[in-house]
């Protein structure tokens, strides 16, 4: 199993994923300016990953960036991390983590968003929301269950505890930003 150090690690490559993305959309959340290709939304494919997506529009900046990072998720394997079914469920799990933290981080960072518009209002390409959260943030960290859920059929229940340390660590990071960002922005 990966150690809880992991939990760090994808926090901070969301974050820098998260100011690599504000420096590229700037204000233009979803790539909605960029000049990128956008799949026929009536190919079933694009239909598939965009339910994935939470009924996002399909774009191949998005496609590519997603491509990368799931590479990037596996890349110990192909440095000598043995591969087993267990990693790679963890792998599994970490990923839609990291796109919902990933994505939080960018609002909070965001000097066109931060905290004070995070909500529906704000931004229109997150379409339904739970709370004050959208609710692809939910879905994201269920997704992330299951995939640990059938990790403890392998690992039994230290693979559970292991997630809620990683969920914790991004809970507590995220957090720490939020703190961060507000009193910078109250400077």
């Amino acid at each position: 199993m990966f150690s809880i150090w992991y939990g760090v690690n994808v926090f901070a490559f969301a974050t820098i994923i998260s100011f690599l993305e504000i420096q590229i959309e700037g204000k233009d959340g979803w790539a909605k300016n960029l000049p990128c290709w956008r799949a026929n939304k009536e190919w079933l494919i694009t239909k598939i990953y965009s339910w994935f997506q939470g009924g996002k529009e399909v774009t191949g900046y998005h496609l590519a960036l997603n491509t990368l990072e799931f590479a990037i998720f596996h890349f110990p394997f192909f440095v000598g991390v043995s591969w087993n079914i267990v990693k790679e469920l963890q792998i599994l799990s970490c990923l839609p983590l990291f796109w919902t933290f990933q994505d939080l981080t960018w609002f909070v960072w965001n000097p066109f968003y931060g905290l004070k518009k995070f909500n529906s209002q704000a931004i229109q390409w997150h379409q339904k929301w739970t709370g004050p959260v959208p609710t692809d943030y939910l879905i994201g960290v269920a997704f992330s269950g299951i995939f640990v859920l059938v990790a403890m059929i392998f690992a039994g229940s230290k693979v559970f505890l292991w997630w809620i340390t990683i969920l914790s660590i991004l809970i507590a990071l995220t957090l720490i930003s939020c703190i961060v960002q507000l009193i910078k922005s109250r400077k």
